[in-house]
């Protein structure tokens, strides 16, 4: 009876995660469609039905609490996008600090900022690719995404789209991950930066990756104007 009872409760959280947007559900396995609250806000997602595969919450250095969330789509058994999305769950005076691996990198296939260089009010977005690795200290949402993805064939590169939001005391980083694999192209060797076929200056010479990249852009133009209007 206990086990039925579980399996009921699950079953309708899944549905009013489906069906009402402004319902956070913490039930790993939810589904969720068009918005996703993370901490207490909502942010819009890219089409189609999205899993609910991590979730966490962390201090950040000065005690403020930070909201982390994954979503992932599979084709088949196969990783093909996934969405990590981290905000603050409470305003934080002091403002937040400008991330420079999205904001000021260079060596990236598309690059915007803001130009007011303003610590409390930015907007920054790239298209860039990222070695599957968990790097060190890793936070709990990202070891629990490493864990579920070992079985669903996660590429040792992926590419994709990072999103930086800072609106006073409130943040918002976004950064929405492909596996090139789905599109056609074989795996590289490694997670290594160093070498990898999809830095920008050797991507840069194929055609082929050229044109995926393109189209990731549009992506990240039309997904930067949703996302900028999520914090006021």
């Amino acid at each position: 009876m206990r086990k039925q009872f579980l399996w009921f409760a699950w079953f309708i959280c899944v549905l009013v995660c489906v069906e009402n947007v402004q319902a956070q559900c913490f039930v790993l396995g939810a589904q969720v469609k068009n918005e996703v609250l993370v901490g207490n806000r909502a942010v819009p997602i890219p089409e189609g039905t999205w899993t609910v595969v991590s979730v966490h919450t962390v201090k950040s250095s000065s005690n403020d609490e930070i909201a982390q969330t994954f979503l992932a789509q599979l084709e088949g058994n196969r990783l093909a996008r996934w969405l990590n999305i981290t905000t603050n769950n409470a305003y934080h005076p002091g403002g937040w600090a400008r991330d420079r691996e999205i904001c000021d990198r260079k060596d990236v296939h598309f690059n915007y900022s803001d130009s007011s260089n303003n610590l409390n009010d930015a907007e920054c977005w790239v298209v860039n690719h990222w070695g599957s690795s968990l790097g060190p200290r890793p936070w709990q949402a990202v070891v629990d995404f490493y864990r579920w993805s070992d079985s669903h064939e996660r590429p040792n590169t992926s590419l994709g789209l990072a999103f930086f939001f800072a609106k006073h005391g409130d943040f918002l980083t976004v950064q929405y991950s492909f596996n090139p694999v789905v599109a056609g192209f074989k795996d590289t060797p490694t997670a290594e930066w160093r070498g990898n076929p999809w830095h920008v200056d050797v991507a840069g010479k194929d055609m082929t990756k050229i044109e995926y990249l393109r189209g990731l852009k549009a992506i990240g133009q039309d997904y930067f104007a949703k996302l900028r209007k999520v914090l006021r």
